[in-house]
């Protein structure tokens, strides 16, 4: 007889017909969490109900979206099934626990049914550092013929060209992922073993690690603002929420800053549209050359652009407006010999200094932009 840990952190209805079910197929419920795999019983997969014991977790849950359910999945093996489903669903999952199968039909494709490719890169790596025994990893995505990291520590997040990652694959040093497209490399610091026995398991998945592959990069397309290197206010709304649940789950702040060209019709009135496109530009190249691989530059709409910093507060996002603010002053946009200066007023609110959400932050940074354009334009506000 097996052992189950029930935990029914939230009440529900049909919790006694599960509980019966355990019973006739054989398993020992024992109340509360322990070293073994817990059975969830909640309104949504909430990563706050993880506890620190338990293997992994059956999440019997009365809804779910594919974000919350990669999310919860992403930080304990599981499997998550809807309340509304057969008992027998819940018992085919459990087996699968039991087993930790890993393969075609194990909790982890079905969390890549789910996921998005970051999400998906941060589960394989957490996986290949268990299985090898690792001290850290990291992964690298191509977009192109460039390699940039996604996720883990130890290794400098410096771009790699498709020479370097065939060249650190050649000696060793790195191991492609879906090597027939090279979509990527996964780096591991002092694994133990064969690279066969803690890495094989990823070419189980490989269809669907392409699939998320190709979506990422469709959506990048769809993402794109037409006239700047920005991406569109489209993409800021799916991204932002995103960003702030990962700084939520970290402890960590997330700041968004609100950018607005000072005077851009008086630039379009005086020299005409062109100019104004060619100031645009400018504003989207010089900002993005100063942010962070892993900041994110966004096109609102008209002259208004977002940068989300994560990882970062209001303050140390204020230094950065004021720098790019600054090295605008130093870059104007030259139009038949005659200098246009470009000057910029920067809103900033973080999370959770200032705001409980995304849309409640955007609304705070623009709230803070309001105030710097009040307060004579060219210079950067924070929300208070």
């Amino acid at each position: 007889m097996s052992d189950v840990y029930w935990c029914e952190v939230q009440p529900s209805e049909k919790a006694h017909l599960l509980l019966q079910a355990l019973l006739r197929w054989g398993f020992c419920v024992k109340d509360g969490a322990g070293d073994g795999t817990l059975i969830i019983i909640a309104d949504r997969p909430d990563p706050k109900f993880i506890p620190p014991l338990g293997k992994e977790i059956l999440w019997w849950v009365a809804d779910a979206s594919p974000e919350e359910t990669s999310d919860a999945l992403s930080r304990k093996p599981g499997w998550v099934v809807r309340q509304e489903n057969e008992l027998e669903v819940a018992k085919s999952a459990l087996e699968h626990l039991r087993q930790r199968d890993l393969g075609s039909e194990g909790w982890l494709r079905q969390m890549l049914h789910l996921a998005s490719l970051d999400e998906l890169m941060r589960l394989i790596l957490i996986r290949a550092i268990q299985v090898s025994g690792a001290k850290q990893g990291a992964i690298w995505i191509r977009q192109d013929n460039v390699f940039f990291q996604r996720c883990g520590e130890g290794y400098p997040e410096a771009p790699v060209t498709l020479p370097e990652a065939a060249s650190l694959v050649r000696t060793g040093d790195a191991w492609w992922i879906c090597p027939d497209q090279q979509m990527g490399i996964i780096r591991l610091r002092e694994p133990k073993g064969n690279a066969v026995h803690y890495l094989s398991w990823i070419k189980e998945v490989e269809d669907l690690l392409i699939n998320a592959w190709n979506l990422e990069k469709s959506l990048a397309m769809s993402f794109k603002d037409d006239l700047t290197v920005a991406h569109n206010r489209r993409c800021l709304e799916v991204e932002l929420p995103k960003a702030v649940r990962e700084a939520a789950s970290r402890g960590e702040s997330v700041s968004l800053l609100f950018l607005d060209v000072d005077n851009l019709k008086a630039l379009n009135s005086q020299f005409g549209h062109p100019t104004g496109s060619k100031v645009l530009t400018t504003v989207a190249i010089e900002a993005q050359q100063i942010i962070r691989a892993q900041d994110r530059l966004y096109r609102y709409g008209g002259d208004e652009f977002c940068i989300v910093i994560p990882g970062t507060s209001a303050t140390g996002a204020a230094k950065l407006g004021e720098r790019l603010i600054q090295t605008l002053q130093n870059a104007p946009v030259i139009i038949n010999n005659e200098r246009v200066p470009i000057s910029i007023s920067i809103g900033i609110a973080a999370y959770p200094a200032h705001a409980d959400g995304a849309e409640h932050l955007l609304e705070r940074a623009d709230r803070a932009l309001f105030r710097a354009k009040e307060d004579g334009k060219g210079r950067v506000s924070l929300a208070t």
